[in-house]
């Protein structure tokens, strides 16, 4: 199977070419496709292709200085050139490279097909030629490791022992390591061509390792050291700043330790698990066979999850409006443990803690439109959360901003604890207020919390919060409501249980009391 790289910098140029023909009854396969000059450039050295595909326009480098630099590397290397009708002279100017053919968008399938059915009995011959040059091939340390991490066979090929063994790769153990570099979108690959160039030269200067790159990740296969704990972290160190020069951040995961080079792809298999579950891990550094990921409980689901989730959140308010910031980190980290146990991914516990964020900075704001910090900006720091890396780092960050709006607030010297509790029973006497949900925001014991305030109010909590919510009934009655508007309005879900309270309090019922009232 001969391998093609498209390149072109219109992503529906590549797909369509990529799904234009039936490569592979043809003989060949599109193994890879790139967007610009420079990850083409790369991903030929990486590939090392039968034949290319280059659109002649493209930003930045275009594809002429391209066909150009990789002639003066690659005399032998098989080209053809995509061209639109106005770029005729660009296409005369590629002949003189040495390209096979140019193809006019948009590409004739007859065409193509005959170009590649050509094309196959000279590569037949070259591929011939390769097989009886592989033995004595000369392999770099890093198309070494290339080739090992994507060998299917359990053995090193023949062909590359004596090459093992002279690059010095024959260790007692193997770590494989993969760097992804968290790029801009749209990005190319300069930024992190750049960061490979020094790492690889770092490395090879301190005997760490080799530097490689494979499929989107940078990746270094560790060789062993007897000063395992400080070259880890010297390595780390200096990965990030390689990162960093280049305005970047990264995400650095290691393999489990392996005895043989047939079995660092086993090494990067676990490399690549970590990497996709790195945000459920608390670790600045490397995430490792030694990290540890974030507490799972018992497994629940998602629907108990939202009810468990939509109480916590009713805490997190209370807390905001009384300004009993010090719940506020175990809040967060509770609904940060419902959602793993209920197995949400990365994106979904972004979104729920943006919704919480969201809601709670807002009914701030209209409960408390004097005093609340100016929230102009709030679109901009709640879209902060997704770019989060880490679950923990999120956390800190929403906290941080919850405290932030509630720091703001005045709340007319309401020290007292009673009088604080008072203010939030005549504000939310419609919603689910409860003494148990009121202990936890200030950290009293329920019972010690109710006995504080019968003592202070001559009522129980309950009692007191009835009495509210019957005056306000009555009024709501007076402005001609009905009963059942009314008993929802005032925080009762049954009609029923609100006219058994509300006789039992007011000695009449509330259709008597409209009645009376009316008259």
């Amino acid at each position: 199977m001969y391998s093609v790289l498209i390149v072109d910098d219109e992503l529906a140029i590549r797909e369509g070419l990529a799904a234009l023909l039936d490569w592979e009854s043809l003989g060949y396969q599109v193994i890879d496709t790139a967007a610009n000059a420079i990850e083409a450039r790369h991903k030929y050295e990486l590939y090392s292709p039968d034949l290319m595909i280059i659109d002649i326009r493209m930003p930045g480098r275009d594809g002429l200085e391209l066909i150009q630099e990789l002639r003066q590397a690659d005399p032998g290397m098989h080209m053809m050139i995509l061209s639109g009708y106005a770029d005729f002279s660009y296409a005369q100017r590629a002949l003189s490279f040495g390209i096979d053919n140019y193809l006019l968008k948009p590409v004739d399938e007859d065409e193509l097909r005959l170009y590649l059915t050509g094309l196959s009995a000279e590569l037949a011959v070259l591929a011939a030629q390769r097989k009886q040059d592989a033995a004595v091939k000369v392999w770099t340390r890093e198309m070494l490791v290339q080739s090992l991490l994507m060998e299917s066979s359990p053995q090193a090929p023949a062909a590359m022992e004596a090459s093992v063994l002279e690059s010095g790769l024959r260790w007692d153990s193997y770590q494989v390591v993969l760097i992804r570099l968290l790029l801009q979108d749209n990005a190319d690959n300069g930024p992190s061509t750049v960061v490979k160039t020094r790492l690889a030269a770092s490395f090879e200067e301190h005997g760490w390792g080799v530097v490689f790159a494979l499929d989107s990740y940078l990746g270094v296969l560790l060789q062993p050291s007897y000063q395992k704990e400080l070259v880890r972290k010297l390595m780390v160190q200096a990965i990030q700043e390689a990162v960093t020069a280049q305005g970047l951040e990264c995400i650095i995961t290691a393999g489990d330790m392996v005895d043989s080079l047939e079995e660092i792809p086993d090494s990067r298999q676990s490399a690549l698990a970590r990497m996709k579950e790195h945000f459920f891990y608390d670790e600045p550094g490397m995430i490792g066979p030694d990290s540890l990921k974030l507490k799972e409980g018992l497994p629940i689901r998602a629907e108990e999850a939202e009810s468990r989730l939509a109480s916590v959140a009713e805490r997190l308010y209370f807390a905001l409006d009384t300004g009993s910031t010090g719940v506020l980190s175990s809040l967060i980290g509770e609904t940060g443990e419902l959602m793993i146990a209920a197995r949400y991914s990365e994106m979904a516990v972004k979104s729920r803690y943006v919704r919480i964020a969201t809601s709670l900075i807002n009914k701030l704001a209209l409960q408390h439109k004097e005093s609340v910090p100016q929230i102009g900006s709030v679109d901009e720091q709640i879209e902060q959360i997704y770019k989060f890396t880490s679950m923990p780092g999120l956390q800190r960050y929403v906290i941080t901003l919850l405290e932030h709006y509630a720091g703001g607030i005045a709340r007319d010297d309401m020290e007292v604890l009673i009088k604080r509790m008072l203010d939030l029973i005549h504000r939310h006497y419609d919603e689910n207020l409860k003494l148990d949900t009121l202990a936890d925001v200030f950290t009293y014991s329920s019972a010690y919390l109710g006995k504080l305030f019968k003592n202070s109010t001559g009522l129980s909590f309950n009692s007191y919060l009835d009495k509210v919510r019957m005056e306000k009934a009555k009024e709501l009655l007076d402005q001609g409501c009905k009963i059942h508007q009314a008993a929802s309005r005032v925080g009762f879900s049954d009609v029923d249980y609100f006219r058994e309270k509300f006789k039992k309090l007011e000695g009449i019922s509330p259709s008597d009391y409209r009645r009376k009232n009316s008259i």
